[in-house]
Order: C-alpha cells, then structure tokens, then sequence
C-alpha cells in the first residue's frame, strides 16, 4: 500500500541548503547522513524551491552499474562524435552549465562516492571554476573515494549532516501521512523501532496499514500486534549490515536475542575481535550503565531482521548462552534481569527453573507486561510450580480480562493445599475477577458472604469489602472497612493496591480531597506499579474539588511515569487521566483527543475490566459539551452497550454525560432532571462531592434552585468548587449580572473554564433583560472567548448568550485599533479617512453597543484569550 508521504520536520535543513546557494562565498554544501535519513529527498525538495525562484536546476546520480564506465553518470551529456578526450570533457562541462539568461545554477549530485573518476573530475573543473553552485550527496558510515574526498575539498562548501526524525517529528509525519491523529503508544512504538529513520517508516506503516494492524478506529490509528517487518525493508537492512564474517554475525545475533548486554559479558559469550569490527562497521553501539558499558545493536531492526532470518536452533542456542551469562551476573536478582533471564529461558534449550519461572511472572506482573507475566506463569504451571502459578496466572488474566479463563485457573487450585493466609488471599483474588472481570458485583459479594463469620475480620476478606462498597458507589462503607489495613497487614501488593485505590475513590467521592490525595500518595510506591491505576481515582477526587491544577499536574506526572515504565496497555490509562484532567479544566479539544485514543487502545486490549466504560463516559460528557451530538450519540450507544454493573460509583457521571447530550440537543428541562436525580442519589449514598458536580452542571443549564444544599455541601466537601457552585446558584437565582461575572472569574481562577463560560453567558442573559447593553456585549465575548479557549464549547447557555457586536466592518477596524491606544488622528492617518469620519464611526459604534467611552468600547474587543 502507497501512502503519499509529506515533507515535514526539514525546514531548519532547507534554510541551511538554501543559504549555501545565495552564499556567493561557497561552492555549494555537502548533504550527508545515513541510508534512509531522507537526504535526497530533503535535497530535492528543497532546489524544486531554488528552482521556483529561478535558479535552474540539474541532477546526477551516481551509480554502482555506471561507475564502471567512464563518464557512466554523465553518458546524456556525452558527444557522441567526438574521440579527443580533452574536448569531451569540456563538451560536457559546457552542456552541464549552459544556462539561459544567465539564471544562476545548481548542480544535484545524489550517491556522489558512486560517480566513475571522469564525472568526478567533470564535477572538480565546475567547482574550481565557479560555474555552478553544487549539492553533494554522500551516504554516512560507508568508506568515501579518495577522488570524493578531493572533491568535497575542492571548493568551500558548507555542510548539512541529516539526523533522524525526533520523536515528536515522527508523530507528526504519520499522522499527516494517515490524515488522522495517532494514538501516542503507537507513535512511540513506531519511533523506538526505526528511530526516526523515514525510510524505514514508510515500510512499517505502509505494510502495518496493509495487513491492519494499524488502523483508524474511534477518531485515532491505533496499532495492535507485533509488526511484520517488510521483504524489501528486509532486503535494504541487510544491504546496510552488509556480508559479514561469521565470528561477527554471532555479536549480532547474540545482540538481536539479548541486547542490552554487557561489553564483558558479550565478549565472553563471542568474540572481542567480532566485537571491534562489529563497532568499526557501525552495526552496534555502547552505552554507560551503573557504571559499567553496555552493549546494544545500532538500530532496533537489525535484530528484527536477524531474528527473522536466523534458524530458530540458532536463536535458541544463543538465548541459553545470554541466560546462563546473567545468571552469573553480579545483579541476577535484580527483578529486570530476573525477568529477562526468565524469557531468554522460555525458548531456549535450557530445561525449566520453576522458581526462576515464579520469580519472573510476579516481575513482568509488576512491570505490567502482562502477555509476558501470563507466559511466564504458564510456563511456570506447567513445570511444577503449584498453586502459587495458578495465584498469579488466574491475578494476570483477570487483569487481561479473559475473566473466565481466570476464575478456572484459581479454581484449580486445592484449598486444603494453603494456609489459611493464602486461602483467603485465592479467595480475594477470585472475587476480584468476579467483580470487575465477570461484571457480577452480586455473585462476588455472595462468594464472600458464604465464608464464615470469623473470616469477617481477614484483611483479605476486608480488602475485598473496601473495593466493592467504594465501586458500588458507598464511600462510607468502604471507608469502614478500610480502617487498620495497610500494607504491612496486607498479604500482597495486589490487595494494598486495590484498597488504596478504593480509598482514594471513597475519599474522593465524600469530599474528603486531602484524604483522597494522602491515600493516594501513599499508594503510588506499592510495587505493582500501582499508581497508573490509583491516578484515576487521585484525579478524579482532584477535579471533583475544584483543584484542577493540581489535578493536571498529577496527570501530567503520572503519564510521564506511565510512559517511562514501558506498561502497555496500561499507559493508555494514563493518557485517558490526562484526558480527564483536561475535561476538568474545560480543554475540550485536548480531552477528546486524549480520549478517544485511551477508549480505542483500552477497549482494544481488554473489553472485560471496564476501563473502556469508565472512559467512555468522559469521551461522551466531551463530546457534547463540544455540541458534537452524533458522535457524542455513538459514544452513548456503546455506553449502553457495554455497561459495567461493577463501575456503579460512577453513575453520577454517566447521569452527567446523559445531561450534556440532552442539553446540546436543546432538551435542557430533560438535562437538569437527569443532573438533579444524579445528584439526590449521590447524596443519598454519601458521595457528597459527586452530588456538588451535579449540582453545578444544573445550574450552567439554568436550574437556580440549588443554591441552599450547595451551602450546606459547602460545609461539608473540601475544595473551592463547593463554594463557588453556591455562589453560582445564588447569583442565578437573584438573576445577578455583576454576581454571575464575578463567578466566572472565580471559575476561571481555579482553572474550570467551561464553568466560567457559562457564568458568563447567564451574566450575558440578566444584563440583556436589564438592557444594559454593553455590559451584555462584555459578557457575551468574553464568554464566545473563553469558549474558544475551550476548544469549541456550545453549551445551552452560550447558545442562549452568543450575540454578535453590531458593527460595520468600518467600525469593528477602528474599534480594534482603540485597544492599541492609537489617538483619532492615528487612526484617521493610517486609514487615510479624516478625523470627522474616524470620530463619526466611533460615536455610531457606542450607540449600537452601549458602551460609556473609548474605554469601554475597546474592552469589548480585547477580551482575554
């Protein structure tokens, strides 16, 4: 499949090329860098612009077929009568250079090292003669003729070397090539594996694109699978790697099954010599590490290609060598080199280590690899490893959500086997997988109702009680049952990570903010990589609040730690926290993107758990806030779709999400009902802050009668956002103007601004019935302002608001003009009118708008941005 590649990322490259031509002091430049870096096409690219500015332009290229003949690469240009050698070559200089009118040249020469010695010295003569500017092209980390050398130094050229593609650069590129946003894990893996290498690229993704494992679903490509790397990429990264020695294919293969390693330990395992010439031909690269060198391949498809082509008894003959060799490492039990040991292990020709096996799981469990945990635990069942395999096979699976297959991995397990610790935890990991994998909060809680009455007080079983009173939406139960459990009386790091999580959701709900975030905190160092999980609760109590900094912040953090970790799928659940932080501050634009792509990859990768539920909830609550109805209309119908009975705490969101669909389809009296039964259940059930939300999106729909329970949530639910809501409520209520603005600011201040949109647009409305009418105009742009910022709210109220000024284009200019402090007479001068006329049009203007001065008229048009 052919995709149409855009030119991005090289405008710092094509001002450099650019300058060299306009230099009158340089011969031209000399373009250089590695096979695939797009330096011809940056060259080309680049004098099509010389050209459009009158430069003429003309290419060689050399070649391995032509560099046998003489003046191969110039054969066009050779005469064909003529047999004195002499007069060829100035025959050919002069055809090469003859230009009309005396337009300046440049001289294209792609592949320069591949010219035949005659067309270099044809080359040679121009540049000592100054008759054209020349471009060289010359491949990076491949040995240059000494007659390219010459002609490199023949003339004062400049030089370009031509790196890789950033990251960011790479994104950027694919998703213009796609024409659609890229989820960020896939443009990061598509990064880690060419490097920014845009040849390399295009093969990736035209071959993933072709096959489907990168496709466009949700409104983001998002890419599953392991990728297949393309026959004739294949065939150019051997080309790079070149014929080599067999002592040096054994470095590189060892690398391809192994990297990073050592520098001691590579050559222990190979040669030293290989290793040298492996480094002198570029094929690998060092790197310090804990204070010694580690080893790696140059490029992550190398060993892509190697492991493709090596026989499979190669491959596991070498990956025995690497495992022993860690296993005799200094740091063997470093859980990394644990785990790495463990999978070198797997296809390998050694025999089985249950222990190393067991070890390994709980590893890859940790570092969230959970395809590998579940291999390795597998694995580990197989060889022997008893209940304890099963324990953190059916734990993995759950998380898979492959919820059956799970539970009958755990009810494999004898329990008469077990302490009574480890019966209570097999017991806790099973209701556990019935909650959330199965989706049956009832057959979950019976499971733990059968167990007999002393197995109440177990932590196990009291982990288990906090987690399903904090999903089913009962803070203060769960709260109870949370109290004297830590992890210190905890079996494992599963239960103390799902308690803290459950905890800082309760905390959060109630409006406890600062327990909320202490639960948190605490929770983060568990070592289940804990916090990507415990951050969507921390944030979520955060934004509830009205902290919303602070909420971004975590956010922002805790993807970059997501990312870091290298936890797919997990980190798709830190980018939807980004994408909820921003749905708390109002960016709308940012929370849609984040999310889509989250609800693509996580439902992608597991349907069962309810994480694509929970995020479809925000992506639909966005959706409609942006006025986008049909798709916020798609987003609802896999709601209900894929209801999730065991994410009960947020109801009140999803009653949210109802409310803003029905508002942008103008059913505001049917919004508020949804908002205010959400918010009457809520507070029934304890989640205090949850009823203050829903009592504040009643009122941005216009509902003015909350104010006195939100006085009273004010005393109970930390954070600003209690206050300003009653505030809000208030204001509304006395049809306020100057109140409802002073409002907006509030919620500008804490960082809600589509709270302050419509605080705004209501202080537009009262000051309208009032017929002030410049005040209304001030409103209404600051409102249409703050909505912009937003990117693209269309709330009810804003609709309800939105007033364009009623100027001319004549007055709207000069008014514009008023915000730059220009006098009448500077505005007359620069619009060539007389000062009567400038003065006549600024009178017109205060009299449609209301406006009292030059002041005022000019505040309405330099609303903050």
């Amino acid at each position: 499949m052919r995709l149409a590649w855009p030119l991005i990322g090289r405008s710092k490259e094509t001002r450099l090329i650019l300058a060299a031509l306009h230099d009158p002091n340089s011969a031209g430049i000399v373009v250089s860098g590695a096979a695939g870096v797009g330096k011809s096409r940056i060259a080309r690219e680049t004098l099509s612009v010389a050209a459009s500015q009158g430069w003429v332009v003309r290419w060689v290229t050399g070649t391995s077929a032509a560099r046998s003949l003489p003046l191969g690469a110039l054969t066009p240009l050779v005469p064909s009568t003529s047999v004195d050698a002499l007069e060829v070559l100035r025959s050919v200089i002069a055809a090469l250079t003859a230009v009309p009118d005396g337009r300046p040249l440049v001289l294209g020469v792609d592949d320069a090292p591949l010219l035949d010695d005659l067309s270099t010295l044809v080359l040679h003569q121009i540049i000592q003669q100054r008759l054209a500017k020349v471009l060289l092209i010359v491949r990076s980390g491949e040995p240059v003729p000494p007659a390219t050398q010459e002609l490199c130094k023949a003339g004062d050229f400049d030089r370009l070397y031509v790196q890789p593609l950033s990251a960011t650069e790479t994104a950027s590129l694919v998703s213009q090539t796609l024409g659609g946003p890229v989820d960020p894990a896939a443009a990061e893996r598509l990064w880690t594996l060419t490097r920014g290498n845009p040849l390399y690229l295009r093969n990736i993704v035209e071959q993933e694109v072709a096959d489907q494992r990168l496709r466009y679903r949700q409104g983001t490509w998002t890419w599953t699978g392991d990728p297949v790397v393309p026959p004739g990429l294949v065939e150019l990264v051997e080309a790079r790697i070149g014929a080599l020695p067999v002592a040096v294919s054994d470095v590189i293969d060892v690398l391809a099954v192994g990297e990073p390693l050592p520098l001691h330990a590579l050559t222990r395992i190979t040669d030293a010599a290989a290793v040298e010439e492996a480094d002198r031909r570029g094929l690998i690269s060092f790197e310090s590490a804990d204070g010694s060198v580690e080893v790696r391949l140059a490029h992550p498809l190398y060993g892509e290609v190697r492991r493709a082509r090596a026989p499979q008894t190669t491959l596991r003959r070498l990956r025995g060598l690497v495992a022993g060799e860690l296993a005799d490492s200094d740091h063997a039990d470093d859980i990394q080199l644990v785990v790495r040991r463990a999978t070198l292990g797997l296809d390998s020709d050694r025999p089985p280590d249950v222990g190393l096996l067991l070890a390994a799981a709980r590893g890859a469990a940790w570092m969230l690899d959970l395809p590998l945990a579940d291999r390795l635990a597998e694995s580990a069942i197989r060889a022997g490893g008893g209940p304890e395999a099963n324990m953190i096979r059916g734990f993995v699976l759950s998380w898979l959500g492959d919820g059956h297959q799970a539970d009958l991995v755990l009810q494999a397990v004898d329990p008469d086997e077990l302490t009574d610790v480890d019966r209570a935890r097999l017991t806790f990991l099973r209701a556990v997988n019935r909650l959330f994998s199965l989706a049956d909060p009832d057959g979950a809680k019976a499971m733990i109702d059968r167990l007999p009455h002393s197995a109440g007080g177990d932590p196990s079983i009291n982990a288990f009680l906090c987690v399903y009173w904090a999903s089913m939406g009962k803070p203060a139960l769960a709260l109870r049952y949370s109290r004297g459990l830590d992890p210190g009386t905890l079996p494992d790091a599963l239960h103390a990570r799902l308690t803290s999580w459950a905890v800082t959701v309760a905390c959060g709900d109630a409006g406890a903010a600062g327990e909320a975030a202490a639960a948190a905190e605490a929770g983060y160092p568990i070592p289940v990589r804990a916090f990507i999980v415990i951050s969507d609760a921390h944030v979520n109590a955060l934004v509830l609040a009205g902290q919303i900094s602070t909420a971004h912040d975590v956010a922002t953090l805790m993807r970059h730690r997501a990312m870091a970790s290298k936890g797919a799928p997990f980190a798709q659940i830190a980018v939807a926290v980004s994408g909820q932080a921003a749905l708390g501050a109002g960016q709308l634009d940012k929370a849609c993107s984040l999310l889509a792509s989250a609800v693509g990859q996580v439902t992608a990768w597991n349907t069962a758990t309810g994480f694509g539920y929970r995020y479809r909830i925000l992506l639909a609550t966005a959706l409609a806030m942006r006025g986008m109805t049909d798709e916020a209309a798609a987003v609802r119908a896999e709601l209900a779709a894929n209801w999730h009975p065991s994410w009960r705490y947020l109801d009140y969101a999803r009653a949210i999400a109802d409310g803003w669909f029905a508002g942008c389809r103008g059913a505001v009296n049917d919004a508020v009902s949804a908002v205010r039964s959400a918010a009457e259940i809520a507070g029934a059930n304890g989640q205090f802050a949850a009823e203050v939300m829903c009592l504040q999106t009643a009122t941005q729909f216009g509902d003015a009668s909350a104010g006195t329970r939100l006085h009273e949530l004010a005393d109970i639910v930390e954070g600003p956002r209690a206050g300003i809501a009653a505030h809000f409520a208030d204001a509304l209520q006395s049809a306020d103007a100057g109140e409802l603005e002073l409002v907006a600011g509030e919620f500008e201040e804490i960082g809600d601004f589509l709270g302050a949109v419509d605080a705004a647009a209501h202080a537009t409305v009262c000051f309208r019935r009032r017929n002030l009418r410049g005040s209304a105009l001030r409103c209404s742009v600051r409102a249409e302002t703050l909505a912009k910022r937003c990117g693209g709210a269309c709330t009810p109220a804003l609709r309800q608001a939105v007033e364009q000024l009623p100027l001319t284009d004549r007055e709207r200019e000069i008014v514009m003009m008023l915000g730059g402090a220009l006098s009448n007479r500077d505005i007359a001068a620069r619009l060539t009118l007389s000062v009567r006329t400038v003065e006549s049009h600024i009178y017109n203007a205060m009299a449609k708008t209301g406006a009292q001065s030059r002041e005022d008229l000019a505040a309405l048009m330099s609303q903050p941005s």
